[in-house]
């Protein structure tokens, strides 16, 4: 679709066109804000269409009808479920797998923090991929890696985005790739910033806030040391400390503000009931209403089964967990019906931004819109009162009536 339009939004940078193109025509590129676009060689292209076909953005799930079964879990243990950012419902996953001499593709943090898609085959690999990571993952290996893997027949289970899966299996099924032994399981996804900002904000972290000679030994954008709800950065470092400082100028934060998001998350073809993955996941966040049979003490799943490979999966790895079918009332959210509404500071956040040249001038620019737009700020701090007690369905959907409409 991009290739015709021209338009960011018609692009969710997943590779697939890439990948497919037969005669390397199309080279995916950064732009000056730090996400991935196509552009085509016309002296290479043979005009194929390959490219469209492959592309998840021609299709759309939105307002699309389905009836998934819905569960709300928890890892049985609570180790697990700590070290996860809600129910560790992916973990138990990765364990079916990793007995089936199975590979798992998730997207972890590289040495110096980046976020891609790797490729895992042991419990160590697998830890990597637990927890949210509010950055958008490049998933460029992916295509080649799993295409290899499922020739050689063995068991693989991809999490992403819908719109990554969705150009996974698309590009699977144009290579007429065997799929019986692939899993998919997609996430609610509230949208993908800037690898870009990302990297600038570790570096004010850095220079801004670290000793000399003290360095970064792990970042998890989803600790519960506070609280499972709290949904809190923590950046730990080696010799020192720096909470306090993290909670005032916190990356999540900027996730929430939107400025930062990717333009097609504003126009998401995959906010539906009706998924490309044959699990999804996400919080579980109306719990207190649903009156479950066992205590979320450290984080709870929402799992959407969608496909019979689903329940079958969700079978297979049954024993370890807490489980309890929900309704879909209890089970909704906001980006499952709906993409988020772009704020209306967002392009003056990036021509303030861009301009910056130096990290000083960054992290002004930074902190001005780090909270968002008043809507945004609005819906941040009304969102955990509304879950406590009970509204938060009924909010979401005057939200979509009034706002969205």
């Amino acid at each position: 679709m991009y290739h015709n339009t021209k338009s960011e939004q018609d692009c969710c940078g997943c590779f697939a066109c890439e990948k497919i193109c037969g005669t390397a025509a199309v080279c995916m590129q950064k732009d000056e804000k730090g996400f991935y676009y196509p552009v085509v060689d016309e002296e290479k292209c043979v005009h194929c269409g390959r490219c469209e076909a492959v592309c998840p953005m021609e299709k759309n799930y939105v307002g699309v009808s389905a009836e998934p079964e819905i569960y709300a879990a928890a890892c049985r243990d609570v180790r697990v479920v700590k070290a996860s950012s809600s129910g560790g419902v992916f973990s138990a996953l990765c364990k079916w797998i990793l007995k089936q001499d199975g590979v798992v593709y998730g997207a972890a943090f590289d040495e110096n923090y980046a976020v891609s898609h790797m490729r895992g085959t042991t419990a160590e690999a697998f830890r990597r991929f637990r927890g949210s990571k509010y950055v958008e993952s490049n998933i460029s290996a992916v295509y080649q890696e799993a295409e290899q893997d499922l020739r050689a027949g063995r068991t693989v289970l991809l999490s992403g985005t819908p719109c990554q899966i969705s150009a996974l299996k698309a590009y699977l099924a144009m290579r007429k790739i065997p799929t019986e032994k692939l899993y998919t399981c997609d996430i609610i996804c509230h949208g993908v910033p800037s690898q870009k900002v990302w990297k600038d904000y570790l570096d004010l972290i850095r220079a801004q806030y670290l000793a000399e000679g003290d360095q970064i030994q792990s970042v998890n954008m989803r600790s519960k040391q506070q609280a499972w709800e709290s949904q809190e950065l923590k950046i730990s470092l080696k010799n020192g400390n720096i909470d306090k400082e993290v909670r005032d100028f916190s990356f999540n934060t900027l996730f929430h503000s939107l400025n930062l998001h990717r333009a097609s998350c504003f126009h998401c073809r995959y906010t539906s009931y009706q998924r490309p993955g044959d699990l999804t996941l996400g919080d579980f966040w109306n719990f207190r209403q649903a009156k479950l049979s066992f205590q979320p003490d450290a984080g709870i799943s929402e799992i959407l089964v969608n496909t019979e490979k689903g329940k079958h999966l969700l079978e297979a790895v049954r024993k370890d967990l807490q489980m309890q079918e929900i309704s879909r009332k209890d089970s909704w959210q906001a980006h499952l019906e709906f993409s988020s509404k772009e704020p209306a500071g967002r392009r003056a956040f990036w021509e303030e931004y861009l301009k910056a040249e130096v990290l000083s001038e960054k992290e002004q620019v930074l902190r001005k819109y780090m909270k968002g737009s008043l809507l945004t700020r609005l819906i941040r701090t009304a969102g955990p009162v509304l879950r406590k007690t009970g509204l938060y369905t009924a909010a979401g959907k005057l939200y979509r009536s009034v706002v969205k409409r």
